[in-house]
């Protein structure tokens, strides 16, 4: 590697990791997803209980404990703040990247592995889950971190390798649960039969080794010791949401398996949480399709999973984002060793052009909608000057995207935390020294959020007739409009809170919060907190 390149290499590496964790702690709690973490975590700590996980005072057994316990551990360094719920995760997805740059550099060689990990870092359903506390994140870690280590140790023939990747399928289980057994099952099992030719005699000599009368119960002392204790503890209870979490949401009937939209669901999502590169992943997979051998564990990685999550009858974007280290490396590979002629290369040259450009105006857009300063054009007029200059595409979706992704968290991110002031309600009943014994009832309505912000149980949905009748001391949180029928309240708080369903559709929370800057509150409700002796 030139000096030349070491220096570009550096600059994005710099320009990274700054991305990744600058600002990641400016905004509250995110809602719903982020809040049921979070606040559980903050629980755990007032309940000195970190074995049993609740929410809002009620048990929660919708996903294993270790991305609870993650959490728990940073913030008991930090203290409970956004800054300790969300580091952990930015950690993760930052050790991700890193592994997927040890898979394709051991795969393909350094420079496939280097490009593989910036080409991991923007896809923007990985950017996205990284910024806010689920557990999605530490199971692309765990999940890749286990196939690291059974790669090194099946390529090495060393055991030793073997026995820490059984520790952290283990730990895989314990993120996600339990059917990531059979997923990372079926990546290893077709991986050994492509590596040895789907002749079953080689591919039982290859499985022998792999001791997985020694391995399995590894994973089954790490990975479901908490599904026994929750379920002799809880009984019934815990069983019935376990099973809908599981059994339910991969059996259950939703979508015709094959209709069109069940059997292009994936690689439409691909399409758009693979982004910048998902043009160019489209590309390598048609180029190296039958190239089975060559490709082998990144074909088992991907193509295992599309078939598994493809026949599972739920479906979430979120369920493909472990497979994007592999889409990453073959991506990398195709752009460092692909050199098409005539027609064909124009048509590859747009599999970066197109993302680029769509990027660029995504940037103009946002320095316009949210009056960012002038000087963001420079961002905007630097990718086609760089182009131009250095006739050097392919690094353009990254630089773009990157360039996007500062412009969002210094700037954009602080601007919509503006409209989200949950932590300015969890600070007036602070500042008010209401007991905590005291809940928080929200009329017609429930921010997931505020358990966590107002550190007590919130009484959700209550109609306004009987927020009159309920005893006092009365902490309630009202529609304004609602106020004549509570006039010996003392008024704690006012302001607008966004009233047209989850953050977490966050194309139309953005599209509500640019209405809002032109003074069109109309996605927003206006709410008042009261308190009542």
């Amino acid at each position: 590697m030139s000096l030349q390149e070491k220096y570009k290499y550096s600059l994005l590496i710099f320009l990274l990791a700054f991305t990744y964790t600058w600002n990641f702690w400016i905004n509250d709690i995110w809602i719903p997803n982020e809040s049921f973490y979070a606040e559980a975590v903050r629980e755990m700590f007032e309940n000195h209980n970190f074995l049993d996980i609740y929410y809002n005072y009620e048990p929660r057994f919708n996903k294993p404990p270790l991305t609870y316990w993650i959490i728990a551990l940073s913030t008991a360094i930090f203290g409970i703040t956004e800054f300790a719920v969300r580091l952990p995760i930015v950690l993760m997805a930052l050790g991700t990247v890193f592994l997927t740059f040890l898979i394709g550099k051991r795969l393909y060689g350094f420079n496939v592995g280097l490009l593989s990990a910036f080409i991991m870092s923007v896809a923007v359903q990985f950017v996205s889950d990284s910024r806010y506390a689920s557990p999605e994140t530490p199971l692309a870690f765990f999940f890749t971190l286990t196939l690291y280590l059974f790669l090194v140790g099946y390529q090495d023939k060393k055991f030793k390798y073997i026995l820490l990747s059984y520790v952290s399928l283990g730990l895989t289980v314990l993120t996600k649960g339990f059917p990531y057994i059979f997923v990372i099952g079926a990546i290893v099992i077709f991986y050994l039969l492509i590596e040895s030719d789907f002749k079953l005699k080689d591919f039982w000599k290859k499985f022998l080794f792999l001791k997985i009368w020694i391995g399995f119960p590894i994973v089954i002392i790490i990975g479901f010791w908490w599904y026994v204790y929750s379920y002799m503890k809880f009984g019934d209870a815990f069983w019935q949401v376990y099973y809908q979490e599981t059994f339910g949401r991969a059996f259950g009937k939703k979508i015709p398996f094959f209709s069109i939209e069940n059997l292009s669901y994936y690689w439409v999502v691909i399409l758009w949480g693979f982004f910048p590169f998902s043009l160019v992943f489209y590309w390598a997979l048609v180029k190296y399709f039958k190239n089975l051998k060559q490709f082998s564990f990144v074909f088992s990685w991907f193509w295992s999973m599309m078939v598994i999550f493809t026949i599972a009858k739920g479906k979430l974007p979120t369920y493909i984002i472990q497979a994007f280290p592999a889409l990453s490396i073959l991506s990398a590979y195709l752009m460092l060793n692909y050199k098409p002629a005539g027609i064909k290369k124009y048509l590859y040259s747009l599999t970066f052009v197109i993302p680029t450009a769509v990027t660029v105006l995504a940037m103009g857009f946002l320095i316009y909608v949210f009056k960012l300063d002038y000087l963001y054009y420079i961002f905007v007029v630097f990718i086609p000057l760089y182009t131009f200059r250095y006739k050097d595409i392919k690094i353009t979706p990254y630089l773009s995207f990157i360039l996007l992704l500062l412009i969002f968290v210094i700037s954009v991110l602080p601007k919509i935390e503006k409209y989200r002031p949950y932590d300015k309600i969890g600070q007036a009943i602070e500042d008010n020294f209401i007991p905590k014994n005291i809940p928080l009832i929200i009329e017609n309505k429930f921010f997931h959020n505020l358990p966590f912000y107002a550190k007590r149980k919130v009484l959700r949905d209550y109609p306004l007739e009987k927020i009159i009748s309920y005893k006092k001391p009365k902490l309630a949180l009202v529609f304004q409009k609602d106020l004549i029928y509570f006039k010996n309240a003392q008024v704690l708080w006012k302001g607008k809170l966004y009233d047209r369903g989850s953050e977490s559709q966050f194309a139309k929370f953005l599209k509500a919060i640019i209405k809002a800057q032109k003074g069109d509150y109309s996605d927003f409700r206006d709410w008042a907190l009261i308190y009542e002796r």
